[in-house]
């Protein structure tokens, strides 16, 4: 009788030191027994439960995952809808450049700030607070359409008011199209703010005419959009705005939980020398508090310190308050959710599930990926396939350079636009959009502001550490973006000697073969007496006489039904093609 195993609960997520001191065996030891199951770690490294469960089962025990009651890695983005307290509304401005919007939040953050504290901003934050009439105005100021795209891709909903600017003297631009449709794709309240109404050549009118243009009515107009004309010289109208502001938020009754485990927006992120990587907030819900742990992204960290808009440090914050935050592990992405949890193993576990989560996706994701890129490419019918290449040194660069030179065929190849060395930014990008390309990138980093760029414009960005995944994906690329190899091969000729059904969509003709023959599938040209060719269809059906074949042969009279919106009369001539397909080869 054979002993039986040890019983050991191991945890979602434990390092190989705190694995070695729950078997009670030496670091050293469980390292080798990774090392034997193909896994390099050293002492400090996490360990998923799978992975560490197979090493105790090596060592004689037999492992079972630690129940907890902690967050999971759902309820850590999904949170549980709880009744909340009334909130501060959140506005972002948008418009063309120049028509006042900077000179309009100068103006309300300087006589409209909490606490009276005007002047008081130290530090630019991307968002910030203004007091009217005993309530809070979130107002986020950074550039309104990058920052409303960015997040808003990220699926996150972050503003709950919209403020179009429009200049009185300037009417209608394409950013300010380009805000409207943003505005409405994202269901957001939108109030239009005519600037610089003080100015001499101001047109209110023109502007509302040119709005009604684009579905968006005053109510003298007959409509109900709302649109009030504002100064940031003289401060009119700007009182009636942060009315309207507040009044819209009234009506969407906004709330959230001012209590528990905090949930907020990325809005900036940078990386400072000094204290590592920083992030501006907007809190959602909850109250996040110094010394909370948290995960954003693939990456988990801890509050150490917060600062408000007006540079003052605090420790905690709520709902529609925007913070900066360090405790960062790296910069997150704007637009990501960052959630507190309850302790800091909770978020190593969170972490180990989504980086688990996202490595088997990973393939499948690039597969889909290289399938509607060159679905694209396909559908633009372009004939090259253009990128703009960035590697991170000229050994790799000519190295890649020189494999890709290899990849083409008769009909197509690969043309590099542009290239360079170091890591990919948003000129790079731009110069793909130029080109109607893409970026490829060998081990090389895609800065922020390309990121964001390539989400707006729709510009792929592929990134490689092997030089043979890039040129095999590549090759994918350009032999799916061509299609396969039509060939035509003519199988023989007729004549078309009686009209029997002559519908929109269907014919059925008696047909005199005269050479070759024809069989079921086969497409069929017409031609006049011209022998200008008139359309063509495809055979579904062939009788001789009364009875069905599969094939027509010369020096007869066969029944042909076929599927064609030709326009055809008798005399008229016909020809018999196959039509086959093979896969486009490289030269």
């Amino acid at each position: 009788m054979t002993d039986e195993k040890k019983q050991l609960v191991l945890p979602g997520v434990l390092t190989v030191k705190e694995l070695a001191e729950l078997i009670n065996v030496p670091v050293t030891t469980v390292i080798k027994q990774l090392l034997g199951n193909g896994v390099l770690a050293t002492i400090n490294d996490n360990l998923d439960f799978e992975t560490a469960a197979v090493v105790a089962d090596d060592l004689g025990f037999e492992a079972a995952l630690e129940p907890t009651e902690t967050m999971s890695e759902d309820s850590a983005e999904k949170p549980k809808e709880v009744a909340g307290e009334p909130r501060a509304p959140i506005v972002t401005v948008m418009g063309h450049v120049d028509h006042g919007k900077t000179s309009l939040l100068d103006y309300i953050r300087k006589t409209k700030v909490v606490e009276g504290e005007s002047g008081g901003i130290t530090q630019h934050i991307g968002a910030y607070q203004v007091d009217y009439n005993g309530r809070r105005i979130t107002f986020l100021d950074t550039p309104g359409h990058e920052a409303f795209s960015t997040i808003r891709a990220q699926g996150t909903k972050v503003t709950d008011v919209a403020i179009l600017v429009v200049a009185a003297d300037e009417g209608i631009k394409p950013q300010t199209i380009e805000a409207i449709e943003l505005a409405r794709a994202a269901g957001v309240p939108l109030i239009v703010a005519i600037t610089k109404i003080d100015k001499p050549e101001a047109n209110v009118m023109r502007v509302e005419q040119e709005l009604a243009a684009h579905n968006i009515v005053t109510e003298k107009w007959g409509g109900k959009d709302v649109v009030i004309g504002v100064s940031a010289k003289t401060g009119q109208g700007v009182d009636e705005l942060l009315e309207l502001v507040l009044l819209t938020a009234d009506l969407a009754e906004l709330r959230a939980p001012a209590e528990g485990l905090a949930e907020g927006v990325v809005i900036e992120s940078k990386h400072d020398p000094k204290v590592g990587a920083l992030a501006t907030l907007l809190i959602q819900r909850g109250k996040l508090q110094v010394g909370d742990p948290f995960v954003v992204g693939n990456h988990f960290g801890k509050v150490k310190a917060m600062e408000d808009y007006l540079g003052k440090r605090v420790k905690q914050a709520g709902p529609a308050q925007p913070v900066l935050v360090t405790g960062f592990t790296a910069p997150p992405s704007v637009g990501e959710v960052l959630a507190a949890v309850a302790s800091d193993k909770t978020a190593r576990e969170i972490i180990a599930q989504r980086n688990k989560r996202a490595t088997s996706r990973q393939m499948s994701v690039r597969t889909s990926d290289l399938a509607r890129l060159a679905s694209q490419i396909r559908s633009s019918q372009l004939h090259h396939i253009n990128i703009v290449l960035k590697a991170d040194v000229q050994g790799s660069l000519e190295a890649i350079k020189q494999q890709l030179e290899k990849i083409k065929t008769d009909k197509g190849q690969i043309r590099i636009v542009a290239e360079g060395l170091g890591n990919i930014g948003e000129s790079d990008v731009q110069s793909a959009a130029g080109e109607n390309g893409f970026v490829v990138g060998f081990k090389v980093a895609v800065s922020p502001s390309a990121r964001r760029t390539a989400k707006k414009d729709d510009i792929k960005v592929l990134t490689y550490d092997i030089i043979y995944e890039l040129t095999d994906d590549l090759t994918r690329i350009l032999l799916d973006s061509i299609g396969p190899e039509k060939i035509e091969t003519s199988m023989g000729r007729a004549t078309i000697l009686k009209i029997f059904r002559d519908a929109r969509h269907e014919k059925i003709l008696g047909m005199k073969v005269i050479s070759g023959k024809a069989q079921l599938g086969n497409t069929v040209r017409f031609f006049n007496e011209n022998k200008e060719p008139i359309g063509e269809g495809e055979i579904k059906l062939i009788k001789r006489v009364a009875e069905e074949v599969s094939e027509a042969t010369a020096g007869d009279d066969f029944g042909f039904q076929i599927v064609t919106h030709a326009k055809v009369k008798e005399g008229d001539a016909a020809e018999f093609v196959r039509v086959d397909y093979r896969k486009v080869s490289l030269k």
